[in-house]
Parts: C-alpha cells; structure tokens; sequence
C-alpha cells in the first residue's frame, strides 16, 4: 500500500511543475545555470594565462639587426632599426612598432601577439608600410628550447592569385636577446629568407 505521506509530496512538485508559474519557475533556474556556465566560461577565456606571460618577455624597447636574402645563393641585404613593444588590454596582447630602413628606404611595422585561450594557440598579426597585405600567423611554444614556431601563408606577390607557405621562428636567448628566422617554401623547397637579432636597449 502506498503511504499518502509519501505521495503528497510527489504529487505536490508535479502539480508546481505543470502550473504556468512552476513552469517560469524550472525556466529561470535553467536560465539561471545556463548564464553562470557561461559567465565560467568568458571569465576563463578573457582571464591572461601563463602564455601571456611568455609573450610580456618581449616588452621593452629594443634594437635589431637583420640580413634578408633575396635569391638563392645571393648574398644578403642588411637592415637595422628599433623596436618598442608594449602591453595592450592589461597584458592580454601585445604590440611591437619597429622603425628602421631597408634598401635605403624607411621602414615601419606593427605586430600584434597573443594567445588564444579557446583556441589554444598562440597568435601574431603584421602589417608594414612596404604592402597593403594583414598577415595572420598562429603558432606554438616549445618550453625547452624557448621557442616560438609559426605558421601561415602569404600572398605571393610574384605570382598574384597563389599562397606562400611561412614558418617564423622567434628563439628566446635571453630575457634581453632573441633570434626571428623567416622560412618560405618556394619551389617545393623551404629556405631561410630573413634572420633578426633583437638586442634590449639599456
């Protein structure tokens, strides 16, 4: 036999449930979970993590030198210049503005960085006053060998209409010196066509 004791309550959440203000009521409250998961989870995606902290190692102002191979087998033409690099939206990016000269002509780019928490690579965007072009790279660190890896590709401006495929590899040698090699495949080949050695001011 069934005790009424034991029913009654049953019977009252089912009666609560299906009365227009039980119904409002199990709605708010799933509306309610639905805004805290979320609220969890923006906070876990905007909140700066031990990658951005690798990437404030690059803040400060710096000076650089670099040799960039034309062709194969050519000799390299030289460039020098400065760079400033600061933190943007409390350390959630961060930007570099280098100034120099190449080929006796002035020279200005900007690069922005950051990790990606959702998507769970690093990013780097950079444009120049030498193109018209955004190039978007994303990208990995290697703990042990303090390293940096990109990858992206570009639009050939040799041959308009196709892709070259990049790897950027910035190497931390110290907290005051790090290396950038710039790889393109061309040919079906991959070959280094930029090295920068970036030195902090002091």
């Amino acid at each position: 036999m069934i005790s009424v004791t034991r029913i009654l309550p049953v019977l009252a959440i089912g009666l609560l449930l299906l009365s227009p203000l039980g119904a409002q009521e199990a709605k708010a409250k799933t509306s309610t979970a639905e805004q805290q998961a979320m609220m969890e989870a923006w906070q876990k995606a905007s909140t700066p993590s031990s990658n951005h902290k690798l990437l404030a190692g690059f803040k400060g102002n710096w000076n650089y030198t670099g040799k960039l191979w034309m062709e194969p087998g050519a000799p390299p033409q030289t460039t020098s210049g400065s760079a400033t690099t600061v933190a943007l939206l409390d350390g959630r990016y961060f930007q570099e503005d280098s100034s120099g000269s190449f080929m006796g002509m002035p020279f200005h780019g900007i690069a922005v960085m950051g990790y990606d928490n959702v998507a769970q690579h690093f990013t780097s965007t950079w444009i120049d006053n030498m193109s018209t072009s955004i190039l978007f790279m994303t990208g990995s660190y290697d703990l042990a060998s303090k390293t940096f890896t990109y990858l992206c590709e570009m639009d050939d401006m040799l041959k308009p209409g196709s892709k070259v495929k990049v790897r950027q590899v910035v190497k931390v040698l110290s907290d005051d010196s790090h290396i950038l090699e710039w790889y393109e495949v061309r040919g079906g080949k991959e070959r280094k066509t930029m090295e920068m050695t970036y030195t902090r001011q002091r």
